[in-house]
């Protein structure tokens, strides 16, 4: 039987925590990076530690973690490389020429963000099936902090990240949101600080080649191919 040493993840059943992910958050995170065994993550925004810890846990002692703030991080491991900098002025040699699988925005300043996630791409830093990961992308049930606005599904406690998740999403990103209806919140836990993940989704090979019908009649034609082809193997 597979064993997961979740020991990192210690926080009271209300995770009501704020700053770092939710334990939830982090199974989250965490499954994805062994589903998927990526090996290489970079968070921006370190703060103490937290979800560098799950990284750490998540990728073994064989992958990398780099955090990268431009505030002091503790290193908490041998495979935890920490950049002091900002995040715009990483090159390939702070990443030891690495390609980044999963990257990790928690630091909520959207021009540097974009900035980073734009270099990174123009210096080829990043993995082709790259995961991208933001935090705080849900509303809280109630107003949890002072700076947070009403909408129509909640209240906003950090604005930069679901905008983020907007603006990438229309420049044709795939998005997958862990976030909790605010009615089961209240009964659990006070609230979910939510996690957005992006993809930039590749078409699936299916071996059919040369079809070029509108999106309509390129749907029924392979439905008959592989009903063909059933067929064929009975």
């Amino acid at each position: 039987m597979v064993f997961y040493n979740l020991e990192h993840l210690t926080q009271e059943d209300r995770q009501e925590v704020s700053g770092p992910i939710q334990d939830d958050e982090a199974l989250f995170m965490f499954a994805i990076i062994r589903g998927m065994q990526i090996e290489t993550v970079l968070e921006i925004g370190g703060l103490n530690g937290y979800s560098a810890r799950n990284f750490l846990a998540a990728v073994g002692p064989e992958g990398t973690v780099f955090t990268c703030d431009v505030n002091p991080v503790a290193q908490i491991a041998n495979n935890h490389v920490v950049l002091i900098k900002n995040g715009i002025e990483l090159d390939p040699s702070d990443l030891k020429q690495s390609k980044i699988e999963l990257l990790f925005f928690d630091c909520h300043d959207y021009d540097a963000q974009m900035k980073i996630l734009s270099n990174l791409q123009k210096n080829k830093m990043l993995a082709d099936r790259v995961v991208l990961v933001l935090h705080d992308t849900n509303t809280h049930p109630y107003q949890s902090v002072p700076w947070a606005f009403e909408t129509t599904d909640g209240y906003v406690h950090q604005v930069v990240e679901r905008q983020m998740v907007n603006d990438l999403v229309a420049d044709g990103w795939h998005a997958f949101s862990l976030h909790t209806d605010s009615k089961k919140l209240l009964r659990n836990i006070p609230y979910r600080h939510g996690v957005t993940v992006l993809t930039k989704f590749v078409l699936f090979d299916n071996g059919i080649h040369g079809v070029v019908e509108p999106t309509s009649k390129r749907r029924k034609g392979i439905f008959r191919t592989i009903k063909n082809r059933y067929q064929d193997m009975s």
